[in-house]
């Protein structure tokens, strides 16, 4: 049993481990609720901008927003531990369930739409995830309430006023372009993960590299053509890249419906055409260019004026 000032927690099992420490599945003894609990390693500084970050976001609803509801922080002999909402399997467990198989296009909207919501929010008090994963997006019970999700995951976000010029923030595979290439970062850097989240979805598989940042860049410039001139002048590590060859499975952008089955019902088709108009916008090479979460609210994928 683990006691905080107001709470008691009767620990049941873990649920995950990482760099920063481990998180457990526990019952709160007053209310008989299901909690997880963040425990962070002994003395060490995380847990700090997290803990400052789930602050910021308290002011806003997290069920309207679909953001992970924080209860409370504490320590408890030496850790410091985080209380949330429990939820029960992440995007990335979910989809390795069903074998990659590509979701649907009319369920990768109903995430899209969730998930927009939640940038658009974090926007308007000026935070920044800075790692948006198919880890980080959990689905709250999907037996109850299929594809119903909240973006968890606040331990690497920061103030926008704060974000570096050289920062190395967001896992390979989501990582922005402008990241790789040392341009100066804003709340784009959440939009082009997203847009990574919802094309694995859609393709069953990672639409970028994995592996190194000059895969990364190579591919990209094959998408998407050669990143334009002021983005280029911009970036403090473009020098680095800009020289490689080898082929992958795509040559263009869009040739990514090849890869998503089920194209020949007319209306899946003009929804995939709907779908793909937005994720070009979505992963828009130039920060500058990207569409920002209240415009990609209004697009027409998510608003189903097409349809």
């Amino acid at each position: 049993v683990i006691h905080s000032k107001f709470d008691s927690y009767l620990v049941e099992y873990k649920l995950g481990e990482g760099s920063f420490g481990k998180v457990i599945r526990c019952r709160n003894l007053h209310t008989d609720e299901l909690r997880a609990i963040k425990v962070l390693k002994r003395n060490t500084n995380a847990g700090k901008a997290e803990l400052k970050a789930l602050k910021a976001i308290r002011q806003l609803d997290a069920d309207k927003t679909n953001l992970i509801k924080f209860y409370e922080g504490f320590n408890y002999k030496g850790h410091k531990c985080l209380v949330f909402e429990f939820l029960s399997k992440s995007l990335y467990d979910f989809f390795v369930d069903r074998k990659l198989l590509p979701l649907h296009v009319s369920e990768i909207r109903v995430i899209a739409q969730q998930l927009l919501v939640a940038l658009d929010a974090l926007k308007s008090i000026g935070i920044v995830h800075c790692d948006i994963k198919s880890d980080n997006v959990m689905l709250v019970n999907h037996e109850l309430h299929p594809f119903k999700v909240k973006l968890i995951d606040f331990g690497n976000a920061m103030r926008r006023s704060t974000l570096e010029r050289v920062e190395m923030i967001q896992a390979l595979g989501y990582r922005a372009p402008e990241v790789v290439l040392g341009l100066p970062l804003e709340e784009g850097v959440d939009m082009w993960a997203l847009g990574c989240v919802l094309a694995l979805v859609f393709i069953g598989r990672h639409m970028y590299p994995v592996q190194s940042e000059y895969e990364f860049i190579r591919v990209i410039t094959k998408l998407h053509g050669f990143p334009e001139n002021d983005v280029l002048r911009k970036g403090l590590r473009v020098n680095t890249f800009f020289t490689f060859t080898q082929d992958s499975v795509w040559k263009t952008f869009d040739e990514l419906p090849k890869l998503h089955p089920g194209l020949d019902d007319p209306v899946e088709e003009r929804d995939t055409q709907a779908f793909m108009s937005l994720l070009k916008r979505m992963l828009n090479v130039n920060p500058a260019k990207r569409i920002t979460p209240s415009q990609a609210l209004g697009h027409r994928f998510i608003t189903m004026s097409h349809l």
